[in-house]
């Protein structure tokens, strides 16, 4: 029989010091990888696409943390931090192509 979670233990706290621990992780591998690495032939010139590759790398870091702590929730106002990153991303992409 598959036991639901409200007869297994009770869902982990994890402290608000642990999840920007895990977002300030998260943005700053992003960003050297943003930094250090060269995109793909494939991908130069495409912003957009190299946001959604940043994004998905980024969402692994958190996922990781949550997935350490047990407590999905480590990933939820992740979405109101990557956005910050993302915006800064794209408004030096544009100021180095003029």
């Amino acid at each position: 029989m598959v036991q639901t979670r409200s007869k297994r233990a009770a869902a982990k706290r994890v402290s608000a010091a642990y999840c920007w621990c895990a977002y300030i992780t998260a943005l700053a591998a992003i960003t050297v990888v943003a930094l250090v690495l060269e995109p793909p032939p494939s991908l130069q010139g495409r912003p957009l696409l190299l946001g959604l590759v940043y994004d998905v790398a980024a969402t692994l870091v958190v996922y990781a943390f949550s997935l350490f702590a047990d407590n999905s929730s480590v990933y939820d106002p992740y979405w109101c931090v990557l956005p910050l990153w993302l915006l800064a991303y794209w408004r030096d992409e544009a100021s180095s192509d003029s």
